[in-house]
C-alpha cells in the first residue's frame, strides 16, 4: 500500500479508538443509561464511517496501482528501439537508473565523470545527459555546462520530481523534471529521440507533460 494511504488509515484508526476510549471512560464515570445508549449509537456510527473510509481508500489505492501499471507498460512500449543507433554521453558516475533506461531504449551509453569532461573532445551534435541533483550548481558544473554548450553538444538536463534546480542558469536545452516517475521517463525518451528542446514534466512551468 502507498505510504500516504497507510498514514490515512492509521490516522482513522487512531481517531476511532481515541473516541471509543473516551466514550468508555465517560460511561464509567457517568452511569446514566441514556448516555450509555447514546454512546453506543455514536460508536456504531463511527465504526460504519470508518469502514466506509477504509473502503474508499482501498478503492483509490487500487486505482493508483492500475494507473502505475499502465504507465509502466506505456513506457516499455515507447522505449523499445527508440534510441537505437544513438550514442548518449551520461555525465556523472554512471547513474544506474538513467543508464538502464537509455540502454533499454537501444542507446549506446558512454559515461564521463564531471572532472574528466575537460579532457574529452565532443563532436558537434553529441547527445549529453546531465542529471541534476542539487538546487545550486557548483562551479565545476557551471564550467562543464558552458564548455559542452560551446562545443555544440545537445544538452539534456533531468532531475527528480522534488528537486527545483536553478533553471535560469541552464543554456537552451532539453529539460525534463520528475525523471524518477514513469511520466518523466516517457517525456525524456520522446524528447531525446525527437531532438527537441524545451521543458517537460509534472512541475509548474513545464510546457507540457510530453513534447
Amino acid at each position: 500500500m502507498h505510504p500516504g494511504f497507510r498514514y490515512h488509515v492509521a490516522s482513522l484508526i487512531a481517531v476511532f479508538f481515541s473516541l471509543v476510549l473516551g466514550m468508555l471512560i465517560g460511561g464509567a464515570v457517568f452511569s446514566d443509561h441514556t448516555l450509555v445508549e447514546e454512546q453506543a449509537l455514536l460508536i456504531a456510527e463511527l465504526e460504519e464511517r470508518f469502514h466506509e473510509s477504509s473502503a474508499r481508500l482501498a478503492a483509490l489505492q487500487a486505482d493508483l496501482d492500475f494507473s502505475a501499471e499502465a504507465w509502466l507498460k506505456l513506457k516499455e512500449s515507447i522505449a523499445r528501439d527508440r534510441l537505437t543507433g544513438r550514442t548518449v554521453l551520461l555525465v556523472g558516475d554512471g547513474d544506474v537508473f538513467l543508464s538502464s533506461l537509455l540502454q533499454r531504449a537501444g542507446a549506446q551509453v558512454e559515461v564521463a565523470r564531471l572532472e574528466d569532461l575537460g579532457q574529452l573532445a565532443f563532436p558537434a551534435g553529441l547527445s549529453v545527459v546531465f542529471p541534476l541533483s542539487s538546487e545550486v550548481l557548483s562551479s565545476a558544473e557551471r564550467e562543464a555546462i558552458a564548455a559542452l554548450s560551446a562545443a555544440g553538444a545537445r544538452l539534456s538536463f533531468v532531475w527528480a520530481k522534488d528537486l527545483k534546480p536553478p533553471l535560469s542558469e541552464l543554456p537552451p536545452s532539453l529539460q525534463v523534471d520528475s525523471i524518477d516517475t514513469s511520466v518523466g521517463e516517457i517525456a525524456f525518451l520522446l524528447a531525446l529521440s525527437a531532438g527537441v528542446q524545451g521543458r517537460y514534466g509534472l512541475q509548474p512551468g513545464a510546457e507540457g507533460l510530453f513534447p
